[in-house]
Parts: C-alpha cells; structure tokens; sequence
C-alpha cells in the first residue's frame, strides 16, 4: 500500500506497508507530471535536477478489446524513478521508471530496467484498514501500555501514542469477541445476544 502525496508538479509515492526490501515511511517512486517541463529526479536528493530533461514519452495504444474495457483508446505515461534495495534497506538506489495512468480508477509504475511492474487502485476502507493493521502487527513494536492517560496539555508524540494503543486495544477487543470478523456487527461492550449490525 502506498500513500501518494504531491510538491507542485512531483508526484511522490512513499510506502504505507513496507516490505524486506524497502520499509514503510521510504519512498518508492516519484514522477514530474508537467508534460511541458518534464525533468528527471536527481537521483541523489530526490528533488526535481534543471539540468537533466527526459524526453516526454507517447501514450500507449491500446487494442479495441482493451479500450472498450478501459474506457479510452490510449493509456498516459510519465518518466520517473522507482526506488530498490537489497532485503534490510541495504544498497538502495534509484533507477528510471514509468508512471501509467491506466483510467481514472487505476495505474501502474514499471521500474524499466529490472522489468518489474505493480498495479495500484483505491482500496476499500476496509481493506485499507485490514492492511495496515495485518503490516502494523508484524513491522511495528506493540503500543506501550498506559495506567492512567496522559495530560491533554501533554506533547503531540505522547498523545498519539496513547491514541494509538488505545486503537489497538479496541481491535484486539473487536475481534476476539466477534470472532475474527470485526465488520459483521458493532460490539457493545455488553454482555447480550443482540448485534448490532452497521
């Protein structure tokens, strides 16, 4: 899952689960979309370099039987760079990529010279949901334990700390007593047979 964010013209594409390769926070791709000054990323500081220009890259065409499932007869491309490591993070580099608007539910990004290529469209809210909870359980250290909360005049970390395990106490909650399926009903937190269904 990727969360994509925007500075002007550069669509940047930062990891929401990561993985053995790449971690969560780290960018993956990033894209200049202005078709009229269309630059390449430096690779170094991963900012927009003027003095390296990448040629603007044709559409591609799509066949009839396509178009009439995708609703268009050509499919946007844009230059950029895609981000790859060895397992741990280790020797990370950039590497030259596409950005394939594919529609208006969906894209692609290729990282070109590993032929490597993911899909992407909106998840559900709960399926985005499922999916950080199932990369928060395995990539991030338990929520600390609270006895009391703390002050509301407290610093931000702190608070969303706090925040934060309570979320995941309610989840444990949710599903141990719904069964493992935390959208079948709301829970009350009473003892009865009645459920509540949404």
């Amino acid at each position: 899952m990727i969360n994509v964010t925007y500075q002007g013209d550069l669509l940047i594409a930062y990891k929401a689960t990561g993985d053995k390769n790449v971690p969560r926070g780290e960018i993956t791709f990033q894209v200049d979309l202005n078709p009229l000054h269309q630059k390449a990323v430096d690779e170094t500081f991963g900012d927009p370099s003027p003095t390296q220009s990448v040629e603007q890259l044709q559409p591609i065409s799509l066949t009839a039987e396509a178009a009439k499932k995708w609703g268009t007869t050509q499919l946007p491309r844009h230059a950029g760079l895609g981000q790859v490591a060895e397992a741990g993070f280790k020797m990370n580099q950039w590497m030259e990529g596409q950005l394939i608007i594919i529609g208006k539910e969906y894209f692609s990004f290729a990282w070109v010279p590993i032929e490597q290529q993911i899909f992407f469209g909106r998840p559900s809210p709960e399926l985005a949901l499922k999916m950080l909870r199932e990369s928060g359980t395995t990539s991030i250290a338990p929520a600390k334990s609270w006895d009391k909360p703390p002050a509301i005049d407290e610093n931000t970390g702190v608070l969303k700390e706090y925040i934060k395990s309570c979320l995941e106490k309610t989840t444990e909650t949710e599903e141990d007593d719904l069964n493992g399926d935390p959208f079948s009903c709301i829970w009350t937190g009473e003892d009865t047979e009645e459920c509540y269904f949404q």
